[in-house]
Formats: structure tokens, sequence, C-alpha cells
């Protein structure tokens, strides 16, 4: 699996996860206020796992431009 795919289905995922949470406070039998605590911890959540799947990807991409330099750098000198 490439790695953009695997990006693709993390964040479909994610978006999935974060439709049915909505949905499922939205009908859930509670207060407005349990409700919206809810939601915070729910999007605090959410939002340390997003930044450290950017932080992966910013990594990789990282990894691949050096890669790309140093073939870049082995081509021009032949």
């Amino acid at each position: 699996m490439s790695e953009n795919t695997g990006s693709k289905m993390f964040f479909s995922f994610l978006t999935g996860a974060a439709i049915g949470a909505g949905l499922a406070l939205l009908f859930a039998p509670q207060s407005g206020k349990e409700t919206r605590k809810q939601i915070k911890d729910f999007s605090g959540k959410i939002s340390g796992e997003i930044k450290d799947e950017v932080e992966k990807i910013g990594e990789k991409a990282k990894g691949f431009i050096e890669g790309a330099k140093e073939t870049f750098s082995k081509k021009s000198r032949i």
C-alpha cells in the first residue's frame, strides 16, 4: 500500500469517526452541558491524532526530498 493511499484511508476513517460521533452525540439522551463536554473531549483527542499524523507525513516528506536531492546531485555529477 502506498503512503498516499494510507494517508487517504486514515483521513477517511477520521472523517467517518467524526461524523458518527457527532450523530451519536446529537441523538444521545443527555444534557447539553454533558454533550458539549463530550464534543470538547473528542475534538481534543482527534486534533492530537491529526497533529501526530501530519508530523509523520512531514517527516516522510523531508526524507523524500532529501533522497531526491541526493539522487539529483549524483545524476548531475555524471
